[in-house]
């Protein structure tokens, strides 16, 4: 497998716990859903951590907890994505909760919202600049009072598939 895939969100059914390094199930389908290099979100515990191995439907082991900031959780929603693995584990720069899946149709419908200050209401200046895996920095007013939006493209590509539940920051494709 490579470093990332294309897969912005992968089904994600049932409810987990984490303790350490160790995330169980309920009602999760971890084997047939989910692959080793494959990035888990787990609601709660602050950050993203990359899937080491998956032992069956229920249980799985993490690579690290670096990004996480709770040990042990119970009963909580997770989402499963490809994004770029280097993120969580070596960029000290750039967190798994800064990186987001952009398609084509996603990065349109982000510019159309930004050229029209009416519809979007935030005013900001500048948006994705290609489609693939970007990160998606602060909100700031630069030196001549225009609001900027701070983004990288870590990945190009356009078949980021599977629109994930990230639209408060990107629109809505």
């Amino acid at each position: 497998m490579s470093s990332w895939g294309n897969k912005d969100d992968i089904a994600s059914p049932g409810t987990v716990a984490l303790s350490g390094l160790t995330v169980t199930g309920t009602g999760t389908f971890f084997a047939n859903n989910y692959a080793s290099g494959d990035v888990i979100r787990i609601a709660d515990a602050g950050g993203d951590a990359v899937v080491l191995t998956i032992a069956n439907a229920t249980s799985m082991t993490l690579a690290s907890n670096t990004e996480l900031t709770s040990g042990t959780l119970t009963g909580k929603a997770h989402a499963v994505s490809e994004k770029p693995i280097y993120v969580i584990e070596t960029d000290t720069n750039t967190t798994g909760t800064q990186t987001y899946g952009v398609s084509t149709a996603e990065q349109a419908a982000d510019q159309a919202l930004v050229a029209d200050d009416t519809v979007n209401n935030r005013g900001i200046a500048n948006t994705a600049a290609h489609a693939g895996w970007v990160k998606i920095g602060d909100i700031y007013t630069d030196a001549n009072g225009n609001v900027r939006r701070k983004t990288e493209t870590l990945v190009a590509m356009s078949t980021i598939t599977g629109d994930a539940d990230d639209d408060t920051v990107l629109a809505d494709s």
